[in-house]
């Protein structure tokens, strides 16, 4: 990442970044945030990469480097209600796509995850799933609904390939010898097909929206929240706390559960009289 972002710093100068000036490197630094639009999550790597050549690589004084810091934003991100996510399954033409799609829904699964399953991952008898191929290598095992297992044995006796349950479809011909996953690029490209297909004008969505709206789902539907995270297999309950923001009725739930528990009892006693009550 810091190589890359070096050299887009030495190809909009067309000089070494070692011969940059500091009133150069502001520049740079406006020219990104004003003229290409990047947001504070998009300079965060320029920056770091900045700070690095420049502190330890080239080690420069540059004032400017020094007292910059990048304020952390938090951005929402894009969901469908369980509807659209039917109708985008429905619509992907091509049964491995339409598997996969599903299986990362009615799972959960980062796109990453779900394309590193293998045969050994599924438990048919305990009807759970295991993902041992996660961000920040912890495994976890989550529950794996019927049509979901039906569907994986459907495509998976297209191709019998005995280890990856969606192979590498770089030979059509000889799936079943394939030794990698499905491409992370296919993938991106099929989501974005089927999306323009739909016509869903939502921005910034991708195949990782699917693990977003099974998370909003779950919680609309009252799955409690420390369950959802370790479904979710995140390390930090603020993580799983994102997508409280994102549900569409939390708030009516509690505000009926106020109603409910907070005006005193529905059959309320008369208040004793004044001066006490005598000894029975």
């Amino acid at each position: 990442m810091y190589l890359a972002e070096m050299r887009r710093l030495a190809e909009h100068y067309r000089c070494a970044p070692d011969k940059l000036s500091e009133p150069q490197i502001r520049q740079y630094l406006l020219f990104l945030t004003e003229q290409r639009g990047l947001q504070p999550n998009s300079m965060r790597p320029v920056v770091a990469s900045l700070k690095f050549f420049y502190r330890v690589t080239c080690p420069r004084d540059f004032k400017t480097l020094q007292s910059l810091r990048i304020p952390k934003t938090q951005t929402l991100p894009a969901v469908l209600t369980p509807d659209t996510v039917w109708r985008l399954i429905d619509a992907t033409r091509a049964l491995h796509f339409q598997v996969f799609f599903r299986t990362a829904y009615t799972c959960g699964l980062r796109p990453g995850d779900a394309r590193h399953l293998t045969t050994q991952d599924v438990d048919a008898e305990r009807m759970m799933l295991h993902v041992r191929h996660t961000k920040g290598h912890q495994q976890r095992c989550l529950p794996l609904p019927q049509a979901t297992l039906e569907a994986l044995r459907a495509y998976w006796v297209t191709h019998r390939n005995p280890k990856w349950l969606f192979p590498a479809r770089a030979d059509l011909k000889n799936l079943a010898s394939a030794s990698q996953p499905m491409s992370q690029r296919s993938v991106q490209r099929a989501f974005a097909e089927v999306v323009r297909t739909l016509g869903l004008k939502q921005p910034n969505l991708r195949p990782h929206t699917l693990r977003h709206s099974y998370a909003t789902t779950m919680l609309e539907a009252g799955v409690n929240l420390r369950v959802l995270q370790i479904y979710l297999g995140h390390k930090n309950l603020q993580a799983t706390e994102v997508y409280l923001h994102l549900t569409r009725n939390s708030d009516a739930h509690a505000r009926a559960a106020i109603e409910r528990l907070m005006n005193g009892p529905s059959d309320p006693q008369p208040p004793a009289k004044e001066g006490g009550t005598s000894a029975g």
